[in-house]
């Protein structure tokens, strides 16, 4: 045989079959292909075209490059048992079972993890399986027992009031920890009802009570462990239950459930921000519906300008429909569920960027918004972002072009960004404790959208071409906004509101962090964002911070998981010394939790993964 003929360059791999229909995209899009391999329309978009039957060519993988490594992996035999089979995605969410219950999940990223992770189904179900730490602060505040049944049994409720001294201080305490957080109430109108109230206790009408009571244990709660000025660790408990109790008592005495008021709908609203500090089971989720049924029955999700309300009526009410919408949505992310208990029409504007002293009761005409720092500005930074949320998700489940799509929602994601700068973060002074707060917590959440819209471009990919697109960019905004969350929950300057951030867990950006490590271990980026997931999780295990609840159950079993392909991936052949493996402290690792590498890991980040946002998904998590 010639020589020139051995060493020529093999012919082209050419189509073994002929072409007798459209490509698969133009197919499925239902438009005209001429049949060309590729094809010009598949051309002109850029992607790639496909042609059905079983004599197609086999495209060239695109994987990266740690996937034959993570193959050669499956000669370990505690990481490589396969399922046989992949059940199917799950689009109307996952059940999970509780004893004789049921408990429903459609949070669409740990909805698709539970349905092919059967071992985390009992982690989330199984309450053994939290941190172990006892939490000094969970300890018997267990939810209302007395709001459906009849709590009074000869209560005095004036034997609940704190003493006037007390009483005095813990308002005080309220309006520095709590009011420049939550901003619900009109402080000019509320203080001296709350003072005549303290001041004479037995003539307090119930929905004030009420409104009280929600206060003192708002205050109590905002208090560091340790921190006696007021009572004791040992009183402090105790004054906490007797709070809980009155505010039963008094809701109870006035047919809250029949006749509320917004005075009882703020009360609840204070109470139920703080309940999560000290209980993180599903009564939360079930006293927002509650709460979220009554602000709707009267009214609160249409703008009280159509109805001809005063100026200071209307800020008071877009004021508390915005907290219990976003109260609704943030106990939701909980408890895995992606959507808020409202999803009706809603007219309700957002309210004005002003301060309590720029409203009164006698005014005709609402004051304008100001474009500087005011005290509604870091409520107006989350219900904005809320928002933004809900556009991006709506944009993100439009049929239509892939690249269309994608300019949409990065310029909608710039928009917002640029929006949320003007408005209210440039006049943000980060030597001031409450506004360098709200600089943080709008850094978080633009970070968070950004890595939502980023995720997007993964959408409809399988697991490896998902593997192979995830970019250390992303994983790299994501640590960065890691980061930003856990300085709200750690900064001294910032110490009086430690008692809100840290019950708001990092859930989303910490999933797609372990994610990005199990499918691609050996990025240049992933030694830090071991330290991030790492200092993440000793954050959230402190035995002196609020349980983080079930679900984090599924996050420690992901980090398991996570440090399984890690030290696989990183030991052979020549086996680390454990300085060099990331920090497990906390973290039980043991022959019963390794889970699998194989089918068991493909966790694509398809349609049924990110892109069917709520605002459960989003509003502040931390």
């Amino acid at each position: 045989m010639d020589n020139s003929t051995e060493q020529a360059e093999p012919p082209a791999v050419s189509r073994r079959y002929t072409v007798e229909r459209s490509c698969l995209r133009c197919h499925k899009r239902k438009v005209r292909c001429n049949r060309a391999m590729p094809c010009s329309t598949c051309l002109q978009a850029k992607t790639l075209c496909r042609y059905p039957g079983p004599e197609r060519t086999k495209r060239r993988s695109h994987r990266p490059k740690v996937i034959p490594r993570l193959e050669e992996l499956e000669r370990v035999k505690s990481l490589t048992k396969k399922n046989p089979t992949r059940p199917a995605a799950p689009t109307e969410g996952v059940l999970v079972k509780e004893g004789a219950s049921t408990r429903y999940i459609n949070e669409v990223l740990l909805s698709r993890v539970l349905v092919e992770e059967r071992d985390l189904q009992l982690a989330m179900s199984n309450p053994t399986t939290t941190n172990r730490s006892q939490r000094s602060r969970c300890s018997s505040l267990s939810g209302f027992n007395g709001l459906i049944s009849n709590p009074l049994l000869s209560v005095d409720i004036t034997s609940l009031y704190p003493p006037r001294g007390q009483a005095g201080q813990l308002w005080q305490v309220y309006l520095n920890n709590v009011d420049v957080l939550l901003k619900l109430l009109h402080i000019p109108t509320t203080q001296p009802a709350v003072f005549a109230a303290i001041n004479n206790p037995s003539q307090v009408p119930p929905d004030l009570s009420a409104l009280l009571f929600s206060i003192y244990f708002a205050a109590l709660t905002s208090l560091r462990l340790g921190d006696t000025h007021i009572m004791s660790d040992e009183e402090r408990q105790r004054a906490l239950q007797g709070f809980q109790r009155g505010l039963e008592v008094s809701l109870h005495m006035a047919s809250f459930l029949d006749s509320p008021t917004i005075t009882y709908l703020q009360a609840m609203s204070i109470y139920l921000l703080c309940y999560r500090n000290h209980n993180g089971s599903r009564s939360g989720w079930t006293l927002n519906g509650m709460l979220i049924r009554t602000a709707q029955w009267m009214g609160l999700h249409r703008d009280g300008e159509t109805f001809g309300l005063s100026p200071l009526d209307c800020e008071v009410r877009r004021r508390l429909w915005y907290q219990v919408i976003g109260s609704d949505a943030r106990v939701a992310e909980d408890h895995g569920l992606s959507t808020s208990g409202f999803g009706g029409f809603c007219d309700t504007k957002l309210p004005l960027n002003v301060d309590d002293r720029d409203l009164s009761p006698e005014m005709e005409t609402a004051p304008a918004s100001k474009l500087r720092w005011t005290e509604m500005t870091i409520f107006l930074v989350t219900a904005e972002m809320n928002q933004a949320l809900q556009q991006v998700s709506r944009l993100s489940v439009t049929v239509r072009n892939g690249n269309e799509k994608m300019l949409s929602l990065e310029q909608l994601l710039e928009s917002i960004k640029s929006r949320i700068n003007d408005k209210y973060l440039r006049h943000c002074d980060p030597n001031i404790p409450i506004q360098k707060s709200a600089l943080l917590l709008g850094r978080v959440l633009m970070g968070k959208l950004e890595v939502l819209v980023r995720q997007q471009y993964l959408r409809g990919l399988s697991a490896e071409e998902s593997a192979a697109r995830a970019t250390e960019n992303t994983l790299s905004l994501a640590c960065d906004t890691i980061e930003i969350g856990n300085e709200l929950k750690t900064n001294e300057l910032l110490s009086n509101f430690h008692w809100l951030f840290s019950t708001y867990t990092q859930y989303h950006l910490l999933k797609y962090a372990l994610w990005h490590l199990c499918v691609r271990p050996g990025d240049h980026g992933a030694d830090r964002a071991w330290e991030v997931v790492d200092t993440s999780f000793s954050l959230v295990e402190n035995p002196s911070w609020p349980s983080p609840g079930l679900k984090w159950n599924v996050l420690r079993k992901l980090r398991e998981k996570a440090l399984d392909i890690w030290y696989a991936f990183a030991q052979p052949p020549n086996v680390r010394s454990d300085s060099t493996a990331p920090d497990t402290t906390g973290v039980l690792l043991d022959d019963s939790s390794i889970l699998t590498l194989g089918d068991g890991m493909a966790w694509d980040l398809d349609s049924t993964c990110f892109p069917n946002l709520g605002p459960s998904d989003f509003w502040y998590t931390g």
